[in-house]
């Protein structure tokens, strides 16, 4: 399967295509302000709703507006109030799906009440609702947030609108990438990478966790509709709450996830608004769990992987021999790194269709790997043996041309 990234002609970009890297982006960075947005809701039993309530009620009290301005007998107080506060809220939900936008009025107002009983000082009543209010407001949605890092890729070779918005109205170039399983690899400089990995047979056990330098990502499709994924945040809290050593030691934490219903947690980062549905993209995920600043999710892609390199259709001569030359470099450091299995690096040129908005991509050449004064390292597809043209034919054919689109002989750009 081929799939591609398309790229303006930029210093930043060649420098990433000499280097065969790809930039995982931050969901901050993307051009979607929807992206990765779930609609949170809560949904689980009664003991986790009392885990809950427990949850806020300490997220308040240790504010630094609050802690020091309540006793401690004051605090326990309020405390043992999360068992009445997590029962009623559970008796409000039943087995309905409460959105976490919900939370905040419902939670104060039956806090307010449970106060009222208890007739407390009115200063410091005030004072924890309106931290609680804060907890609920800032620091719980904080909570459950997750770092996602993505590197987009299309299965569409040929669309105008890609060119247009990704590679500076068709001045740029767009990346082949391919794959036989479905994932690519990448490299770290450093060991950053945290992975669940199989064992090899010869040793005991059948997994082992830890942090790698190297990786082979699945590719997943993104799917487009009118609504955001549902999550349960009580997956994401439930690691936040607090456990006694005894629970500790029996799991409690890893079977309580089981009193919380699933949704659609796995849509996070894969669904987008249905107007985005042209991109058909697909999408890796750095496994990374820590916030990462942009020069460490800079990764280099298996060099199997990285197959070839389309032309815009308004790129010029110039950008052109640079692009091959980039390539170039980045295919003899793989050599020179003794990475195997390196196939036939192939270069295409996209045509605009005269009569309709759309392309036709024909072959140009193969990297060469000779490199002299002014010869680029290239042979170009009139110079190339039959089993080769063949394969860059077929490689046309897969991209998105029929065969009859594909000529037995092109002409290639001025590329001397």
């Amino acid at each position: 399967m081929f799939f591609f990234k398309f790229q303006k002609p930029g210093n930043l970009e060649f420098n990433m295509l000499r280097r065969g890297e790809i930039f995982f982006a931050s969901v901050a960075e993307l051009n979607d302000a929807n992206e990765c947005r779930p609609r949170f809701v809560l949904n689980g039993t009664t003991e986790l709703w009392r885990r809950l309530a427990t949850y806020i009620l300490q997220e308040a009290c240790f504010r630094s507006e609050v802690y020091g301005r309540i006793s401690r007998e004051e605090m326990c107080d309020l405390f043992s109030l999360s068992e009445s506060l997590g029962t009623q809220l559970k008796k409000w939900a039943r087995n309905r799906d409460v959105g976490l936008e919900m939370l905040d009025g419902l939670f104060r107002k039956l806090l307010e009440e449970e106060l009222l009983k208890n007739n407390p000082i009115p200063l410091q009543s005030r004072l924890i609702l309106d931290s609680t209010r804060r907890v609920l407001r800032h620091d719980l949605p904080k909570a459950i947030e997750e770092h996602s890092y993505i590197a987009s890729f299309s299965r569409n070779a040929k669309n105008a609108t890609m060119w247009g918005h990704y590679a500076d109205a068709e001045r740029g170039f767009v990346v082949v990438y391919a794959t036989e399983n479905g994932t690519i690899r990448i490299a770290a400089p450093i060991k950053m990478l945290h992975r669940t990995r199989p064992l090899p047979k010869d040793r005991l056990g059948d997994f082992e966790i830890g942090i790698y330098d190297e990786d082979e990502l699945e590719l997943k499709a993104v799917k487009y509709g009118k609504k955001p994924p549902k999550v349960n945040a009580f997956h994401r809290l439930i690691p936040r709450f607090s456990y006694s050593d005894e629970e500790d030691h029996y799991d409690v934490p890893l079977l309580l996830g089981g009193d919380a219903k699933d949704k659609e947690e796995y849509g996070i980062g894969l669904v987008k608004f249905s107007d985005w549905r042209y991109e058909q993209e697909v999408r890796a995920f750095l496994p990374a769990f820590n916030e990462l600043p942009p020069d460490m999710r800079v990764m280099r892609a298996g060099a199997a992987n990285v197959r070839g390199l389309i032309f815009g259709p308004r790129m010029s001569e110039r950008d052109k021999m640079r692009a091959v030359l980039c390539c170039h470099l980045m295919r003899e450091s793989s050599i020179q790194s003794k990475q195997e299995s390196l196939q036939q690096f192939m270069f295409f040129q996209a045509l605009q269709v005269v009569d309709r908005f759309d392309f036709r991509i024909v072959p140009v050449g193969i990297l060469d790997g000779i490199y002299f004064d002014q010869h680029l390292p290239i042979k170009t597809f009139d110079n190339l043996d039959d089993t080769t043209a063949q394969s860059l034919r077929d490689a046309c054919h897969q991209i998105g041309n029929s065969m009859q689109d594909v000529p037995t002989q092109t002409n290639s750009p001025s590329l001397k």
